[in-house]
């Protein structure tokens, strides 16, 4: 199925693909990159609804693929950033020793998976706790996790606990 682009969308495109092989686009996600006018290089409004007509245009397998190759490259242990929102909910989580239902990413399938987890440490690294679901101890990277939310069951951490052996 081909599907039509408004010109708009078909500059946009253009731009980002051709800022891309002149080697401009250095780090997209980041407010910050500016060209050398100071101006943003592409305004990320609007984005979306392209991407929808591409990934429609797509025959379902090849663009599944492609999708898990690119979020394994985001997820990847070179990329260590953090999401500010998620890590403040582990945070309040672990202060108030309550459990949290995270989204984790999982490298091998390139899927998320739903976790319940008693926080016993967290740093802008890892968090290491309880999880319900594998109902064993586990280390999770904290760049993975792709949301959380406070669930309102309580937990204590053994005393037992060594942050050490994890």
């Amino acid at each position: 199925m081909i599907t039509e682009f408004t010109n708009k969308e078909l500059e946009k495109i253009y731009k980002i693909l051709k800022a891309y092989d002149d080697s401009l686009i250095v780090n997209p996600c980041e407010d910050w990159e500016m060209d050398y006018y100071d101006e943003p290089f592409i305004e990320r409004e609007g984005i979306k609804p392209i991407l929808k007509k591409i990934e429609s245009s797509l025959p379902k397998k090849e663009f599944s693929e492609m999708n898990k190759n690119i979020l394994r490259r985001k997820y990847d242990v070179f990329n260590n950033q953090v999401d500010e929102n998620i890590y403040s909910k582990i945070e309040k989580a672990f202060n108030q020793r309550k459990r949290v239902e995270i989204g984790y990413f999982n490298m091998e399938s390139a899927e998320v998976r739903k976790r319940e987890v008693d926080v016993y440490y967290k740093s802008r690294k890892y968090v290491i706790g309880y999880c319900h679901l594998r109902k064993a101890m586990r280390k999770f990277r904290a760049s993975r996790i792709v949301k959380a939310k406070i669930l309102d069951k309580k937990y204590e951490i053994p005393a037992s606990f060594n942050k050490n052996n994890y």
